[in-house]
């Protein structure tokens, strides 16, 4: 235990600092600092930890098998250097999950540190964003490390504003449910998040919060609170209209949004030539290489592996039979959250969390991006430590 308490701070420390810290291998292997400690995490909670009941162990696991048939399945398809990449994925997402078993057992214990931990880093990320966001306001001179050429827009130490707009919007719920004692402060660090989320200029993040607005509003049956925040979404949208004359930060941009529908169309069709087992979890670039078109660019690419709709993708990587586990292991989060709303507040977190995360994995794969594994992962993990503790 003494170990994971030293780990705890040093992988939240390395979470604020996202996408910096990390070392790419080659197009399409990269290692995180962050993978590194999360390993050195869970190693200690095995050897260290008193083991819980977990009621998400099984769709985890049967989620896990099923990726592991869809890469056997797939053995005689793609060379062994593609099938080692894939199970590299599939390797950190196991990783990740463990977050949650690990959170359910040491949650009642460092809580109160855990929720310090995440408030500082969140804090940190939106510093780190507006910062970003004045002096250095273009990534087009980081395009031959494979990132997207942003003008103007917050991206933060994600180097994505797309993403960087889901963590603020995770981020804002995450606040929403704490106690402070001071009011000024609660009330300040929402709306700093809200400018920082506005100044993503992410439509999917927006959409995020819309959804997570209502379904709080839904469950908490306050409908107030979705109408306030529509009407001051279309006041700032007024605001920044002046802006709309560059591609990047007009709201109401149409080429990404065709952009995103083609790719959704491109990954459904790799689904119905492979709709078994698909073509295997995180093959999905190889697969759009021989279907699709040939990644031809020199530069490594931190888009090409995934899609642009995180369930399409599910469907083209893992077939049916995972996209049916997939649906179970939601299923279970979701009734954790639900049956747990009565006894902790991080029940509502992941429950408002992970409605409006599903309405943006539409338009981004953000189901599947590290950071937001890892901030959904805990959350799931809190989650179930506060209703055993009750």
């Amino acid at each position: 235990m003494v170990l994971l308490k030293f780990l705890l701070p040093i992988f939240f420390i390395i979470f604020t600092f996202a996408e910096l810290l990390r070392l790419q291998l080659g197009k399409s292997i990269s290692v995180g600092f962050i993978d590194i400690v999360i390993l050195g995490i869970v190693i200690s909670w095995i050897f260290f930890v008193k083991k819980s009941k977990y009621k998400l162990k099984i769709p985890i696991i049967l989620f896990l098998i099923v990726c592991i048939l869809s890469q056997i399945y797939n053995l005689g398809n793609f060379d062994i250097v593609q099938i080692k990449v894939g199970l590299l994925y599939l390797i950190r997402w196991s990783l990740y999950a463990s977050l949650y078993f690990v959170f359910v057992d040491i949650g009642k214990k460092y809580l109160r540190n855990i929720k310090s931990y995440m408030l500082v880093s969140g804090i940190f990320i939106l510093l780190f964003g507006f910062i970003q966001y004045l002096y250095y306001p273009s990534l087009k001179n980081l395009y031959y490390l494979g990132w997207d050429d942003h003008l103007y827009r917050l991206f933060s130490s994600f180097l994505d504003p797309n993403f960087a707009g889901v963590f603020i919007v995770l981020f804002i719920i995450f606040i929403y449910f704490q106690k402070f004692k001071n009011k000024y402060t609660y009330y300040g660090l929402l709306l700093v998040s809200f400018i920082a989320l506005i100044l993503t200029y992410s439509r999917g993040a927006i959409l995020m919060l819309l959804v997570s607005t209502f379904t709080y509003s839904l469950l908490n049956k306050n409908y107030k609170l979705i109408g306030g925040l529509i009407g001051v979404l279309v006041l700032i949208t007024i605001a920044l209209s002046p802006n709309f004359h560059t591609v990047n930060t007009d709201l109401f941009r149409m080429p990404s949004l065709a952009q995103r529908i083609e790719n959704t169309k491109q990954t459904l069709f790799v689904f119905e030539k492979n709709p078994v087992f698909g073509v295997g979890f995180n093959n999905f670039r190889y697969a759009r290489d021989r279907y699709i078109q040939k990644d031809w660019v020199e530069y490594p690419s931190h888009a090409g592996a995934g899609s642009d709709n995180s369930f399409a993708l599910i469907l083209a990587t893992a077939g049916i039979p995972g996209f049916l586990a997939y649906m179970l292991l939601l299923y279970k989060i979701f009734k954790l959250g639900l049956n747990n709303l009565k006894k902790n507040p991080y029940a509502w977190i992941l429950v408002i969390s992970l409605a409006g995360l599903i309405a943006n994995s539409f338009l981004l794969n953000s189901l599947f991006y590290s950071f937001i594994m890892i901030w959904m992962w805990i959350v799931i993990g809190l989650t179930e430590s506060s209703g055993h503790r009750e």
